[in-house]
């Protein structure tokens, strides 16, 4: 009788612990459950709220993913680690842009800055012609790294056209375009034009568009190839609310 009495509480503390482990896992279940209900729900209030605060230039669908776990602990800290927004096919002024944004650090209140802020915005070469005009040349040709423009300049009385070849690289607020080729023709006249196409080779042109940008986003780097332009833009300590993506830079 006491050998089956013995042999009758393993089996109990057993049993307890699977019952222990099953709560727990139930338990598990319901709040990443809740976590992920809460976080869809976050995502649409966050792309209404996002929507709503574009200038009247912009339209276009932004979805909103937010990152990290558990929502809740990043809910309830008030900020959250990272959200990424995707907006494939934006207009911006009526030009097509594919944008794609990640913030890190995004209080839960909008109307507090984000920590850092980094943007890619692809554009096809329509659309950078839209946006980038070089003084007293016709549209840009996209190549590899580099564009091609054309345009007129007048030596010794006779109106030469010329073709560029410029690399491009960027400042905080502008495309920089640094001539590399330059070619000239004038018909079938013949001249010394060497001194024109020096003057076209050292100049580079800077093409400010901090105008374009809301104030306070920088551009880092640019990707250039055949038929199509992709900028890197930065910010830091930026404001996602209306007031900060109406209001934007100034060129000289």
């Amino acid at each position: 009788m006491i050998d089956a009495e013995a042999n009758t509480k393993p089996r109990r503390r057993t049993r307890g612990i699977v019952v222990l482990l099953a709560t727990v896992v139930v338990l598990a279940v319901v709040v990443v459950g809740a976590d992920i209900a809460l976080r869809a729900y976050a995502e649409d209030r966050a792309r209404a709220e996002i929507s709503s605060s574009l200038p009247d230039t912009v339209d276009g669908k932004v979805d909103v993913e937010i990152g990290g776990f558990s929502f809740l602990q990043q809910y309830l800290s008030g900020t959250f680690d990272r959200v990424t927004l995707d907006a494939p096919a934006l207009s911006v002024d009526g030009v097509p842009v594919v944008a794609h944004v990640e913030a890190d650090r995004v209080p839960t209140d909008l109307s507090k800055p984000v920590g850092a802020v980094s943007a890619r915005l692809s554009l096809s070469e329509d659309a950078v012609n839209s946006v980038i005009q070089v003084p007293g040349a016709a549209a840009l040709t996209l190549g590899d790294q580099s564009v091609g423009y054309d345009g007129s300049i007048s030596v010794l009385g006779l109106t030469l056209e010329y073709l560029v070849t410029a690399g491009v690289s960027v400042t905080a607020d502008s495309v920089v375009l640094t001539p590399e080729t330059a070619s000239l023709t004038a018909g079938s006249t013949v001249i010394d034009a060497s001194s024109a196409v020096n003057a076209l080779l050292d100049t580079s042109i800077p093409l400010c568009i901090a105008d374009r940008l809301p104030q306070g986003v920088t551009l880092t780097s640019l990707t250039v190839v055949p038929g199509s332009a992709t900028v890197a833009l930065s910010a830091a300590d930026f404001t996602l609310d209306e007031t900060s993506l109406r209001s934007t830079g100034t060129c000289p």
